[in-house]
């Protein structure tokens, strides 16, 4: 803490500290975590409709051939 003119009288400067710290997010482990996790889930589920898509895709070129 630094004091002013007394060396006696600590100054208080943790409210100028909260407020200045305001702004800024909390390092939070769990929220990074699952940010993390969500977006893994996401490139997966884009992985599955892609092979999903391609499946169909390949399906129904094959069931039009057959009807030739």
């Amino acid at each position: 803490m630094a004091t002013k003119n007394n060396d006696d009288i600590p100054v208080d400067n943790s409210f100028e500290y909260a407020m200045s710290q305001r702004g800024n997010p909390v390092d939070d482990p769990l929220a990074a975590i699952k940010t993390m996790r969500l977006e893994q889930l996401a490139v997966c589920r884009l992985k599955a409709v892609k092979e999903m898509q391609a499946m169909g895709d390949k399906a129904t070129k094959s069931k039009v051939k057959t009807d030739d």
